[in-house]
């Protein structure tokens, strides 16, 4: 039986954002009845240029995080989850999967798949071996 071990989600803040906004992106790929559960760590850092960029990131492990997952699945766009499907090989790194989100969509609460440098980044830990058996979890829940 496939568990998810934890979700880790992240997204930079740039300069020109406004840092609730991005955490409201962020916020809206968790249910509504953990989103108060969730403690932000912030991180700066310089980009380029000596722009201040903010680090915002939180981690859900065990069942929040198998929640927030099925989550994720039941409000991916159509086109998002062929693309997921089709794509998948690329996105997996066993024991985890990498997902990158549009982090406008996100604060608009869709959840749609982007491949920008402007996005929310989730990283799903979990504790399948193989690829076979991930693949079938991931179409039980509807992911794929």
């Amino acid at each position: 039986m496939i568990k998810v071990r934890s979700l880790d989600v992240s997204a930079s803040c740039h300069a020109t954002e406004d840092v609730e906004k991005v955490k409201k992106a962020m916020l809206n790929l968790v249910p509504e009845d953990l989103r108060k559960k969730i403690s932000f760590n912030e991180q700066i850092l310089k980009g380029h240029y000596g722009n201040p960029i903010i680090r915002l990131s939180f981690k859900l492990k065990g069942e929040d995080a198998e929640k927030t997952l099925k989550h994720i699945a039941k409000n991916l766009d159509e086109i998002s989850r062929r693309l997921l499907n089709a794509s998948l090989s690329l996105r997996l790194e066993l024991p985890k999967l990498y997902l990158r989100f549009s982090k406008q969509e996100a604060y608009l609460g869709k959840v749609v798949l982007e491949d920008s440098d402007d996005i929310v980044k989730v990283v799903i830990s979990f504790s399948a071996r193989r690829t076979e058996a991930l693949r079938k979890y991931l179409e039980e829940i509807g992911l794929i």
